[in-house]
């Protein structure tokens, strides 16, 4: 299973883009096991993706193989070993739309 890690948190994941977490073929993981797993090497993503409860954090988005989980199983969504999990910080904030009178 590989685990896609945005580049504000690829500091603690020794730079790596796409971390592999090995799973036996016919092996079938939790979300929440998946950052467990992943913990074991790179502690400092799980804790910016989780919260101190355990809970996926209020402006990060996880994906598998293209489905949010926040609208499924959450973390008790279900990984197999083909897997694509994909970690997305939300993004906020901007300025009005540009205008002539506010381009100055």
């Amino acid at each position: 299973m590989r685990v896609h890690i945005p580049a504000a948190l690829r500091k603690f994941s020794d730079g790596n883009e796409i971390v592999e977490v090995p799973l036996a073929s016919d092996m079938m993981v939790t979300v929440a096991e998946v950052f467990a797993m992943l913990a074991r090497e790179y502690p400092g993503v799980r804790q910016r993706v989780l919260d101190d409860q355990g809970n996926l954090r209020r402006h990060v988005n996880v994906f598998v193989d293209g489905e949010n989980v926040r609208y499924g199983a959450g973390l008790q969504t279900k990984v197999g070993p083909d897997a694509e999990v994909v970690i997305l910080p939300a993004l906020s904030g901007g300025s009005r739309a540009a205008t002539p009178n506010n381009m100055k």
